[in-house]
């Protein structure tokens, strides 16, 4: 009989980051957040483009916050003792659960690699639309920034801005701060952790790959926290002075973009590893 995993049986990974991801903290204050800006496009850019980016950035959010709030502590909050690699065989309980825990990790950045590729498509057609319609040209008179009293009567009357008029900036600024400190815990939460390379020091010289992890998670969260902290909030911030500024939007989507792209950098950077580490650690039955 020709070996197989043990355990292929265990909880379901969809099932436990679609569970998470329904009770992710700050999503209402997310969510808010995610509608300022995506009213802020309305008549600009694409219906569809502005749906994609407001589904795959709460999403990414929240397959994000599952990763550093909860798969990436259980696998290495705690570095175990120094011990040989036969104690590691026989420690049959350990083996399964790293083995479990890192395929989790790996099923995470297999259901965030789609999302950045919607997130990119989205952002590019609404680049795309902003510079198709002369928004980008430098005809448009909103691009000025001049409040003349024409203008200011068009804006009253643009009903796709009327949200302008009304944004309670109480309520933004209590939703940012949620944001940010959603942000922080992960920063904080993350640096308490071991590091992979010294996790998983047995097996550094079978897997000298391991040390890319590091890496990869670090930049994974950087983007993200530059995403979330710096370019949203930076939409809301041109907004708010109810003037259209293209020159800046086009800067924030490009920005958005490299994001994204570092994100799909670090997924495929991170899968070799993880795999050879999952490799190491499957439970098999023996002949």
């Amino acid at each position: 009989m020709k070996n197989q995993p043990i355990n292929s049986t265990s909880t379901s990974s969809d099932e436990r980051e679609d569970i998470h991801e329904t009770t992710t903290p700050d999503a209402p204050e997310l969510s808010m957040i995610l509608e300022q800006m995506t009213a802020y496009f309305t008549d600009r850019a694409n219906g569809d483009d502005l749906d994609v980016l407001n589904f795959s950035l709460h999403h990414l959010f929240c397959r994000v916050d599952y990763l550093y709030r909860a798969a990436l502590p259980e696998l290495l909050h705690n570095t175990p003792p120094p011990v040989t690699e036969q104690t590691f065989t026989d420690d049959l309980a350990y083996r399964q659960s790293t083995w479990s825990k890192l395929r989790t990790i790996k099923h995470s950045i297999n259901r965030l690699e789609p999302l950045c590729n919607l997130l990119s498509d989205a952002t590019r057609g609404i680049l795309d639309t902003l510079d198709l319609t002369g928004h980008m040209a430098g005809t448009n008179p909103a691009i000025t920034g001049e409040i003349t009293l024409p203008r200011l009567a068009s804006i009253a009357q643009n009903e796709e801005l009327d949200w302008l008029q009304s944004l309670n900036k109480e309520h933004w600024q209590q939703a940012l701060a949620t944001l940010t400190g959603c942000l922080s815990y992960w920063q904080q939460s993350y640096s308490q952790l071991a590091h992979f390379a010294n996790h998983f020091a047995h097996v550094l010289p079978a897997i000298p790959s391991l040390t890319q992890l590091d890496e990869v998670f670090n930049t994974l969260l950087d983007s993200t926290c530059t995403i979330f902290g710096d370019i949203l909030p930076g939409f809301q911030a041109i907004s708010a002075g109810q003037v259209v500024d293209d020159a800046a939007d086009a800067t924030l989507l490009f920005d958005l973009m490299q994001q994204t792209d570092q994100l799909l950098l670090q997924f495929d950077a991170a899968l070799e590893p993880l795999h050879a580490l999952i490799e190491h650690f499957a439970l098999m039955f023996h002949r």
